[in-house]
């Protein structure tokens, strides 16, 4: 798979656990779930944010790109979200992981204090 770069940075000063930490339960859930059902991966990574953190609300949000080497093509993926929030204590974070089908998971979590 080609080279990527996704920004990992946390998009606040207040997170549920540290950025590494985050960055663990994304890539567990990922390797211990089908990747071809994301709807069980999603859901493994929202019990093990909520078992992190009580004081925080979670969204979730994962996209799956799969294509062949064998192809020669142009793929361009692009993504924004936002929220209208307290920027000090709500924020988000995204973060890469590569499956073992060598598709690519893009997870972005997404939380509000409580």
């Amino acid at each position: 798979m080609p080279a990527l770069e996704v920004n990992s940075v946390p998009s606040s000063s207040e997170f549920p656990v540290a950025p590494e930490k985050l960055a663990s339960i994304i890539e567990t859930s990922a390797r211990d779930a089908s990747s071809d059902d994301l709807g069980a991966c999603t859901e493994s990574i929202l019990v093990e944010l909520s078992k992190a953190s009580s004081a925080h609300k979670f969204v979730v949000s994962l996209t799956k790109v799969a294509f062949s080497d064998s192809e020669d093509f142009n793929l361009s993926i692009d993504s924004s979200i936002g929220g209208s929030w307290n920027k000090t204590k709500d924020g988000g974070y995204s973060h890469s992981v590569e499956t073992e089908a060598g598709a690519r998971l893009l997870a972005t979590v997404v939380w509000v204090s409580k």
